[in-house]
Protein backbone atom coordinates (compact mmCIF):
# COMPACT_ATOMS: atom_id res chain seq x y z
CA UNK A 1 0.00 0.00 0.00
CA UNK A 2 1.63 3.31 -1.15
CA UNK A 3 0.14 6.38 0.60
CA UNK A 4 0.29 9.64 -0.84
CA UNK A 5 -0.09 13.05 1.26
CA UNK A 6 -1.12 16.22 -0.07
CA UNK A 7 0.08 19.81 0.88
CA UNK A 8 0.93 21.19 3.07
CA UNK A 9 1.26 17.82 5.33
CA UNK A 10 3.42 15.07 5.34
CA UNK A 11 4.04 11.28 5.64
CA UNK A 12 2.73 10.64 9.42
CA UNK A 13 -1.05 11.98 7.94
CA UNK A 14 -1.78 8.10 7.35
CA UNK A 15 -0.19 6.93 10.68
CA UNK A 16 -3.43 5.19 11.71
CA UNK A 17 -3.81 3.54 8.14
CA UNK A 18 0.07 2.11 8.21
CA UNK A 19 -0.37 1.01 11.53
CA UNK A 20 -3.80 -0.79 10.64
CA UNK A 21 -2.54 -2.47 7.36
CA UNK A 22 1.48 -2.69 7.91
CA UNK A 23 0.49 -6.05 9.46
CA UNK A 24 -0.78 -7.51 5.89
CA UNK A 25 1.01 -4.93 3.58
CA UNK A 26 4.03 -3.31 3.24
CA UNK A 27 2.63 -0.06 4.29
CA UNK A 28 4.49 2.79 2.72
CA UNK A 29 4.14 6.65 3.08
CA UNK A 30 6.88 8.31 2.03
CA UNK A 31 7.22 12.58 2.18
CA UNK A 32 6.91 14.15 -1.12
CA UNK A 33 9.24 15.77 -3.51
CA UNK A 34 9.28 19.62 -1.96
CA UNK A 35 8.77 18.18 1.58
CA UNK A 36 11.97 17.75 4.10
CA UNK A 37 13.61 15.53 4.52
CA UNK A 38 12.68 14.50 0.68
CA UNK A 39 14.36 16.50 -1.59
CA UNK A 40 13.14 19.61 -2.45
CA UNK A 41 13.78 21.44 -5.82
CA UNK A 42 13.49 24.80 -6.01
CA UNK A 43 12.02 24.99 -9.93
CA UNK A 44 8.77 25.14 -10.76
CA UNK A 45 9.33 22.67 -13.29
CA UNK A 46 10.74 20.36 -10.88
CA UNK A 47 6.77 19.78 -9.83
CA UNK A 48 5.36 19.36 -12.71
CA UNK A 49 2.87 15.64 -13.22
CA UNK A 50 5.53 13.85 -15.41
CA UNK A 51 7.93 14.00 -12.75
CA UNK A 52 5.93 13.59 -10.06
CA UNK A 53 4.19 10.39 -11.80
CA UNK A 54 8.23 9.49 -12.20
CA UNK A 55 8.36 9.39 -8.63
CA UNK A 56 5.59 6.66 -8.09
CA UNK A 57 7.46 5.03 -10.18
CA UNK A 58 10.27 5.25 -8.50
CA UNK A 59 9.04 4.23 -5.30
CA UNK A 60 7.31 0.94 -6.63
CA UNK A 61 10.61 0.04 -8.35
CA UNK A 62 12.78 0.55 -5.16
CA UNK A 63 10.81 -1.39 -3.09
CA UNK A 64 10.58 -4.01 -5.86
CA UNK A 65 6.78 -4.10 -6.38
CA UNK A 66 5.15 -4.33 -10.15
CA UNK A 67 2.12 -2.71 -8.43
CA UNK A 68 0.52 -1.70 -4.96
CA UNK A 69 -3.06 -0.16 -3.64
CA UNK A 70 -2.53 3.17 -4.24
CA UNK A 71 -4.02 6.12 -1.62
CA UNK A 72 -4.13 9.38 -2.55
CA UNK A 73 -5.31 12.89 -0.42
CA UNK A 74 -5.27 16.28 -1.45
CA UNK A 75 -2.09 16.83 -3.78
CA UNK A 76 -1.44 13.07 -3.28
CA UNK A 77 -5.24 12.20 -4.52
CA UNK A 78 -4.51 14.26 -7.54
CA UNK A 79 -1.21 12.34 -8.28
CA UNK A 80 -3.09 8.77 -8.16
CA UNK A 81 -5.61 9.76 -10.16
CA UNK A 82 -3.46 10.72 -13.04
CA UNK A 83 -0.92 7.49 -12.20
CA UNK A 84 -3.41 5.07 -12.08
CA UNK A 85 -5.36 6.20 -15.10
CA UNK A 86 -2.13 6.30 -17.30
CA UNK A 87 -0.44 3.12 -15.45
CA UNK A 88 -3.04 1.02 -14.83
CA UNK A 89 -0.72 -2.58 -14.62
CA UNK A 90 1.03 -0.44 -11.60
CA UNK A 91 -2.08 -0.25 -9.65
CA UNK A 92 -4.32 -3.08 -8.18
CA UNK A 93 -6.68 -0.74 -6.31
CA UNK A 94 -7.15 2.89 -5.99
CA UNK A 95 -8.16 4.77 -2.36
CA UNK A 96 -8.57 8.48 -2.87
CA UNK A 97 -9.32 11.10 0.04
CA UNK A 98 -10.79 14.25 -0.73
CA UNK A 99 -8.82 14.78 -3.86
CA UNK A 100 -10.17 15.79 -7.69
CA UNK A 101 -10.27 14.14 -10.78
CA UNK A 102 -8.56 16.61 -13.09
CA UNK A 103 -11.31 15.97 -15.35
CA UNK A 104 -14.03 17.17 -12.90
CA UNK A 105 -12.04 19.92 -11.60
CA UNK A 106 -11.30 21.70 -13.96
CA UNK A 107 -15.18 21.58 -14.95
CA UNK A 108 -15.92 22.87 -11.36
CA UNK A 109 -13.33 25.44 -11.41
CA UNK A 110 -14.98 26.96 -14.40
CA UNK A 111 -18.71 25.89 -13.92
CA UNK A 112 -19.31 26.04 -10.17
CA UNK A 113 -19.28 29.18 -8.47
CA UNK A 114 -19.15 27.47 -5.18
CA UNK A 115 -16.04 25.59 -6.14
CA UNK A 116 -14.54 28.39 -7.92
CA UNK A 117 -15.19 30.86 -5.14
CA UNK A 118 -13.29 28.18 -2.94
CA UNK A 119 -10.64 27.57 -5.22
CA UNK A 120 -9.10 31.18 -5.07
CA UNK A 121 -6.61 30.89 -2.56
CA UNK A 122 -4.33 28.65 -5.40
CA UNK A 123 -4.41 32.18 -7.16
CA UNK A 124 -2.67 33.35 -4.35
CA UNK A 125 -0.02 30.59 -4.28
CA UNK A 126 0.59 31.12 -8.12
CA UNK A 127 1.27 34.43 -7.74
CA UNK A 128 2.85 35.17 -4.40
CA UNK A 129 6.65 36.41 -4.00
CA UNK A 130 9.66 34.44 -3.70
CA UNK A 131 10.99 33.26 -1.14
CA UNK A 132 7.21 31.46 -0.68
CA UNK A 133 7.30 27.69 0.61
CA UNK A 134 8.07 24.97 -2.23
CA UNK A 135 4.74 23.51 -2.04
CA UNK A 136 3.55 26.20 -3.63
CA UNK A 137 5.12 25.09 -6.77
CA UNK A 138 3.09 22.31 -7.03
CA UNK A 139 0.30 24.40 -7.93
CA UNK A 140 2.36 27.17 -10.27
CA UNK A 141 3.24 23.73 -12.38
CA UNK A 142 -0.61 22.43 -12.15
CA UNK A 143 -2.10 23.61 -15.90
CA UNK A 144 -5.27 23.97 -14.57
CA UNK A 145 -5.75 27.27 -14.06
CA UNK A 146 -8.17 29.18 -11.48
CA UNK A 147 -10.44 31.55 -13.12
CA UNK A 148 -11.44 35.05 -11.19
CA UNK A 149 -15.18 33.69 -11.60
CA UNK A 150 -17.01 31.93 -13.23
CA UNK A 151 -18.24 34.49 -16.19
CA UNK A 152 -14.66 35.07 -16.66
CA UNK A 153 -13.89 31.24 -17.20
CA UNK A 154 -15.43 31.30 -20.77
CA UNK A 155 -12.36 33.52 -22.28
CA UNK A 156 -9.76 31.52 -20.63
CA UNK A 157 -8.51 28.35 -23.29
CA UNK A 158 -9.54 25.20 -21.64
CA UNK A 159 -5.96 23.11 -21.56
CA UNK A 160 -5.18 19.95 -23.08
CA UNK A 161 -4.38 18.03 -19.59
CA UNK A 162 -2.93 15.11 -21.65
CA UNK A 163 -0.53 16.85 -22.74
CA UNK A 164 0.81 18.65 -19.81
CA UNK A 165 0.68 15.56 -17.55
CA UNK A 166 2.24 12.91 -19.89
CA UNK A 167 4.43 15.09 -22.48
CA UNK A 168 8.17 13.81 -21.46
CA UNK A 169 6.87 11.45 -18.73
CA UNK A 170 9.63 8.71 -18.15
CA UNK A 171 7.43 5.97 -18.67
CA UNK A 172 4.90 6.15 -21.84
CA UNK A 173 1.20 6.13 -20.02
CA UNK A 174 -0.78 3.15 -21.49
CA UNK A 175 -3.69 5.71 -22.53
CA UNK A 176 -4.15 9.31 -21.80
CA UNK A 177 -7.35 9.47 -21.02
CA UNK A 178 -7.53 10.27 -17.79
CA UNK A 179 -10.14 6.93 -17.47
CA UNK A 180 -9.65 4.73 -14.55
CA UNK A 181 -10.40 1.35 -14.61
CA UNK A 182 -9.13 -0.64 -11.56
CA UNK A 183 -11.64 -0.85 -8.22
CA UNK A 184 -11.87 2.60 -6.54
CA UNK A 185 -12.93 3.80 -3.33
CA UNK A 186 -13.56 7.66 -2.92
CA UNK A 187 -13.84 8.32 0.91
CA UNK A 188 -15.25 12.08 0.92
CA UNK A 189 -15.60 14.65 4.31
CA UNK A 190 -18.68 16.36 3.14
CA UNK A 191 -17.83 19.63 5.22
CA UNK A 192 -14.76 20.30 3.24
CA UNK A 193 -14.49 24.00 2.64
CA UNK A 194 -12.20 23.22 -0.17
CA UNK A 195 -12.88 20.63 -2.54
CA UNK A 196 -16.92 20.76 -2.58
CA UNK A 197 -18.93 17.65 -2.77
CA UNK A 198 -19.53 18.36 -6.42
CA UNK A 199 -16.14 17.15 -7.54
CA UNK A 200 -18.05 13.90 -6.93
CA UNK A 201 -20.52 14.45 -10.07
CA UNK A 202 -20.10 12.83 -13.03
CA UNK A 203 -17.15 10.81 -11.49
CA UNK A 204 -18.43 7.47 -12.59
CA UNK A 205 -17.79 8.86 -16.21
CA UNK A 206 -13.96 8.72 -15.87
CA UNK A 207 -14.85 5.60 -12.56
CA UNK A 208 -17.20 2.85 -14.27
CA UNK A 209 -15.72 0.55 -11.04
CA UNK A 210 -16.35 3.48 -8.64
CA UNK A 211 -17.11 3.05 -4.89
CA UNK A 212 -17.73 6.53 -2.65
CA UNK A 213 -18.32 6.47 0.99
CA UNK A 214 -19.41 10.31 1.94
CA UNK A 215 -18.69 11.14 5.77
CA UNK A 216 -20.71 13.86 6.84
CA UNK A 217 -18.97 15.18 9.30
CA UNK A 218 -15.72 14.97 8.20
CA UNK A 219 -13.67 17.71 6.42
CA UNK A 220 -10.65 17.56 3.90
CA UNK A 221 -9.08 14.63 5.97
CA UNK A 222 -11.31 11.97 7.18
CA UNK A 223 -8.28 9.62 7.21
CA UNK A 224 -7.53 11.92 10.73
CA UNK A 225 -10.55 12.45 12.08
CA UNK A 226 -12.58 9.46 11.04
CA UNK A 227 -9.79 6.94 11.41
CA UNK A 228 -11.67 3.87 12.69
CA UNK A 229 -14.23 4.01 9.94
CA UNK A 230 -12.40 4.52 7.39
CA UNK A 231 -9.95 1.80 8.05
CA UNK A 232 -13.04 -0.53 8.05
CA UNK A 233 -14.47 1.06 5.04
CA UNK A 234 -10.81 -0.02 3.79
CA UNK A 235 -10.61 -3.51 5.14
CA UNK A 236 -13.86 -4.10 3.37
CA UNK A 237 -13.35 -2.42 0.06
CA UNK A 238 -10.37 -4.77 -0.22
CA UNK A 239 -11.99 -7.82 0.85
CA UNK A 240 -15.09 -7.35 -2.08
CA UNK A 241 -13.63 -5.42 -4.52
CA UNK A 242 -13.26 -7.69 -7.57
Amino acid sequence: MLFLHGAPDSSTLYDPQVREFCGDHLAVAPNLRGFPPSDAPDTVDAYRMPRLLGDVHGLLDHFERERCILVGNDWGGYVAWVFASAYPTRVERLIVFNAPHPAIHLREIRDNPAQNRASQYERDFRTAAAPYPLWYNYYRADPIKIPVSVAESAAMPVPDLAAHFFVDAAKPPVTTSLRVDMPTLVIWGMRDDVMLPGQLDGLEVYVPDLTVMRIADAGHYPMRSHPELVNQTIRHFLRHAK
